[in-house]
């Protein structure tokens, strides 16, 4: 079915042998539609949060990760495919069971990222309706994981013969720093190429740095209270802050002096005999900041301006709105940006009292110049003057591909020959297993980069209309997918995967990387 390549001849163009295909695979996927939806409610159903605070003995990642494993396992097998463990960090479905044939991977993670505030309807009780699955991980990335196993299921039905072997992996900890792949890349079977399966088309050929870190901010006896957060890779909707000892009537009366913009993100109330403060902001990925706003400096703005704290909690509260008041690092000192990875992020996902203090959780996502020297400077600078600490957690160097490397031409113009659009290969701060798992590349399933993009002249910019502005996004609340943009991306797969096996048996691509 696959055409033959030549090195400098590929256009990408579809045969007509290739054009029948994809109609038998639109007709597959309709048949199997019902089935399919079915296979994401339950899978979405599991709150498979992953917590290595929560290990146990071949549950590295909690009790909730393994559960997920368990089912998704149990569903592989019953649909005849042979399952593989890896000591419960990731769980492997194999296509077939040759031996000896060298295999092609389809990567993505059965993890996701708490469920956070502000749902219309409860996260772990999906439903779909107007062609829409709502659920906490439906989009990143129960869908997509999903429709890896869906195509096994399709090049079986459909007698598609590859070259190599498919091997599904599927993660555990995808969410909290990827130590589910960074073992399976050690302990392996490592296929002779992957494909990741958590991202965006067309072709990412290069990710930011990810650092991750905890700043110790000491405060006065106020603000040692403040929490916000799910995640240090979600943006806060909410921050709350107990205000002991202070009178209902007399913080409404100083909040009642802010501004407007300040005032209408914050709700007041009296709980247990104290002063309940809760700033409200709209959450989001940590990666994609844009339409996002943090809710802790809208507290701790706030504060300040309302006169309510002094000393060391006013400092304090200077000190990390000035950290967090844009999530580009301007305000930080941290501004990095190049052409080929773009502006770094920040995100202060995580307030969590400790001590005499708050720990600040930073998620930075830094471009390839980055000068990190001239960073760590800029964050010692804010809290030493506090006597603050500032501790490491991971820093994953950024990843890049050359983007005019053939594999990434040719999955470029794959895709746009079958979206029959045009469109160019991207960099993003989002982080996928393509930083840890050897020769991989980041290709789909996601359309949202680009809202202009069409896919054979069809807008795929598309939401439930039934959930909230500013909902619906991953890591936000109302996360949703697309059951229509699933099957478009099932097709660019379809495609994709019998010519990357072909380019792989050509010795084409096994050195892009």
């Amino acid at each position: 079915m696959t055409q033959p390549i030549e090195e400098n001849s590929f256009t990408g163009k579809v045969s007509a042998e290739e054009a029948q295909f994809l109609e038998k695979i639109d007709r597959w996927f309709d048949e199997h539609r019902n089935e399919f939806i079915q296979d994401l409610l339950e899978w979405v159903s599991f709150p498979s949060i992953a917590d290595e605070k929560l290990a146990q003995d071949g549950k590295p990642f909690g009790n909730e990760v393994d559960r997920v494993f368990e089912h998704v396992k149990a569903r592989a097998k019953a649909l005849g495919f042979k399952t593989e463990s890896h000591e419960g960090h990731a769980i492997s479905v194999l296509s077939d069971d040759r031996e000896n044939a060298q295999e092609l991977g389809l990567v993505s993670h059965l993890d996701v990222v708490p469920a956070g505030d502000h749902w219309s309807f409860p996260p772990f009780e999906p439903f779909e309706r107007d062609g829409f699955v709502i659920g906490r991980g439906s989009s990143d990335n129960k869908g997509p994981a999903l429709l890896d196993l869906y195509l096994l299921r399709a090049f079986r039905d459909l007698d598609v013969s590859l070259h190599h072997k498919l091997r599904i992996i599927y993660g555990g900890a995808e969410e909290i720093g990827m130590n589910d792949l960074k073992y399976f890349a050690k302990n392996g079977p490592v296929p002779r190429y992957s494909i990741i399966t958590d991202g965006g088309f067309p072709v990412n050929y290069a990710q930011k740095g990810g650092l991750n870190l905890i700043l110790h901010v000491p405060t006065g006896p106020l603000l040692s209270q403040l929490t916000a957060g799910v995640a240090e890779n979600a943006v806060p909707s909410s921050a709350t802050l107990r205000l002991k000892g202070r009178k209902l009537a007399e913080v409404t009366q100083a909040l009642g002096q802010i501004s407007a913009s300040l005032s209408d993100n914050i709700t007041v109330t009296e709980d247990a005999g104290e002063v309940l403060l809760v700033s409200h902001g709209k959450s989001g990925h940590a990666a994609f900041p844009e339409n996002t706003q943090n809710a802790i400096p809208i507290l701790l703005d706030a504060l300040v301006a309302s006169e309510l704290l002094s000393d060391a909690d006013f400092r304090a509260a200077q000190a990390i709105s000035q950290l967090l008041a844009d999530p580009w690092g301007k305000s930080a000192g941290i501004a990095f940006e190049d052409a080929e990875t773009g502006k770094l992020t920040l995100n202060g996902g995580l307030a969590i009292p400790s001590g005499q203090g708050v720990d600040l959780y930073l998620d930075i996502r830094y471009p390839l110049s980055t000068d990190k020297t001239e960073l760590f400077t800029a964050l010692h600078r804010a809290i030493d003057p506090l006597n603050g600490k500032l501790t490491v957690l991971r820093d994953d160097a950024p990843t890049h591909i050359d983007k005019n490397s053939p594999l990434v031409k040719r999955l470029q113009t794959t895709f746009d020959e079958i979206a029959e659009t045009k469109t160019q290969p991207f960099t993003m701060g989002g982080a996928t297993h393509a930083r840890v798992l050897p020769n991989s590349i980041t290709f789909g399933p996601g359309f949202g980069r680009n809202p202009a993009l069409t896919f054979r002249g069809e807008s795929v910019t598309t939401r439930p209309d039934f959930i909230p502005d500013g909902h619906g996004s991953p890591h936000g609340p109302d996360e949703f997918v697309s059951l229509e943009n699933l099957k478009r991306a099932f097709k660019v797969y379809a495609l994709t995967v019998p010519r990357f096996d072909q380019w792989l048996k050509q010795g084409l691509v096994d050195n892009d990387r």
